[in-house]
């Protein structure tokens, strides 16, 4: 059985990895997230809601699909952070409509 850090220290270097390469495919990612930040976040929520068996015999394309769906979340979540009040309001009327 795995002390708690060593399985940390491995779930933070795959997450490390796959947010690496995804922000070298995806300048947006690169852009708009912090990569410390986003890391941190990512082995938090594998942590708390993923057995670390499960994510170890995760494949690097589903680790990377799973870490790709939640940075694009995060971006949507900035989405209006630097709009003044005429654009968020022109915004939300966009949204509404839909």
């Amino acid at each position: 059985m795995l002390s708690t850090d060593i399985r940390q220290e491995s779930t933070t270097k795959r997450i490390e990895q796959v947010v690496s390469i995804l922000m070298e495919e995806d300048s947006i990612f690169k852009e708009d997230l912090n990569y410390s930040e986003i890391v941190k976040h990512l082995v938090e929520l594998f942590e708390k809601n993923l057995p670390f068996e499960e994510f170890n015999t995760m494949s690097e394309v589903e680790l990377k699909d799973h870490c790709s769906g939640i940075m694009s979340i995060e971006l949507l979540g900035k989405i209006g952070d630097d709009f003044t009040p005429e654009q968020m309001a022109v915004f939300d009327e966009a949204i509404k409509r839909k």
